[in-house]
């Protein structure tokens, strides 16, 4: 009878231990990396199953390196899809299929109604490598990077701190004052509390895009912070890839004229810009980006680039409104604004000169 009392009792403890290891508190957030940004942050965790780590479909919406995701839940199925792969999960009948046609037996989980994917068996058909990171906080970050990424996972997930701090932040705005989880383990809540610094002010940066050969890439930068932004062209670059400027406006971003400093009669560039964009797209633009100090042509909204040039750090650690302009590099660009939680704004021709 005491054995099977001790029998009783050990296994209400394994009960419990196993219905609590997973409860996770509303605040609790999952993040998700893209080589050097997080686009992503969800409520939903991955899990486990059998030694097999499966994630919740949801994390594809990060779009890692360029796959796509398609969820067709009337159809039941379940598509990534990349430039050259493919990975089409029959749902209804259990089976993934790929680009060459090869079906195999598909093994996915539903945890809560959703469904969760098996991450490495994923990732690893479109050439990805993925990473389970933590912060210093605790949280958990999933990353996918493609050998494009400029840091290493220690030196990224350091240098993510303040935007997941950010985003947590952001998620419990709202609500009551929480302690932070820096505060539990630095152990700042017990003993003499020390005076709160003043609040430093959030700079604002206005972005100007030039440079026709990256600003596909800074399009997609922009996408995966969900912003706006604005293009400014020069009468060359508008002839040479008119098909960059109906992808720029189909996307949503607002355009501008642009000419060098080494043009002899900067409005007569100007000038032919926007007829060059006229007979394209059959519309002007009132917005024009020229060089410090350069005269302001009549008629146009303008904007001058800093005499110095202005670094996103730079911008980011001020508190006075920046013009920053940028012709490469965006998604650096954009991670450092955000990880330093900068208000970033568009370009438009209400925009005070900043």
């Amino acid at each position: 009878m005491k054995l099977r009392s001790v029998i009783c009792l050990f296994l209400c403890l394994v009960l419990a231990v196993c219905l609590g290891t997973p409860a996770l508190a509303e605040s609790e957030l999952f993040f998700v990396a893209v080589n050097d940004t997080i686009p992503l942050t969800l409520s939903v965790f991955p899990t486990y199953s059998g030694g097999t780590l499966y994630v919740p479909y949801q994390v594809f919406d990060s779009q890692p390196c360029g796959v796509t995701p398609s969820y067709n839940q009337v159809k039941q199925t379940y598509v990534l899809l990349s430039r050259g792969r493919q990975m089409l999960f029959d749902l209804a009948a259990g089976t993934v299929s790929d680009e060459s046609g090869s079906v195999s037996t598909a093994n996915v989980l539903y945890r809560g109604g959703i469904l969760y994917l098996p991450l490495t068996f994923c990732a690893s058909h479109f050439g990805l490598k993925t990473t389970m990171l933590e912060s210093a906080d605790g949280y958990q970050v999933l990353r996918f990077t493609d050998g494009s990424e400029v840091y290493d996972d220690s030196l990224f997930i350091e240098k993510a701190e303040n935007l997941i701090a950010y985003r947590v932040r952001q998620n419990q705005s709202g609500s009551q004052p929480q302690e932070k989880p820096a505060d539990r383990l630095n152990g700042s809540t017990q003993g003499t509390q020390n005076q709160p610094a003043a609040e430093k002010k959030p700079a604002t940066v206005y972005l100007a895009f030039t440079g026709s050969e990256t600003m596909r890439d800074s399009m997609a930068a922009l996408e995966t912070y969900k912003l706006r932004g604005t293009f400014f062209l020069t009468e060359a670059e508008i002839r040479s890839d008119p098909s960059l400027v109906f992808e720029l406006l189909a996307a949503g971003h607002a355009l501008g004229v642009t000419a060098g400093a080494d043009e002899p009669d900067l409005s007569d560039a100007l000038a032919r810009a926007n007829d060059a964009l006229c007979a394209l797209t059959c519309q002007k633009t009132l917005l024009a980006l020229l060089p410090a100090g350069a005269e302001a042509p009549d008629g146009y909204c303008v904007f001058h680039a800093p005499a110095s040039p202005v670094s996103a750090a730079d911008a980011a650690a001020s508190e006075s409104a920046h013009l920053l302009i940028c012709s490469e590099d965006a998604s650096s660009v954009l991670y450092t604004l955000f990880s330093a939680e900068a208000r970033i704004f568009q370009l438009l021709e209400t925009t005070d000169r900043p």
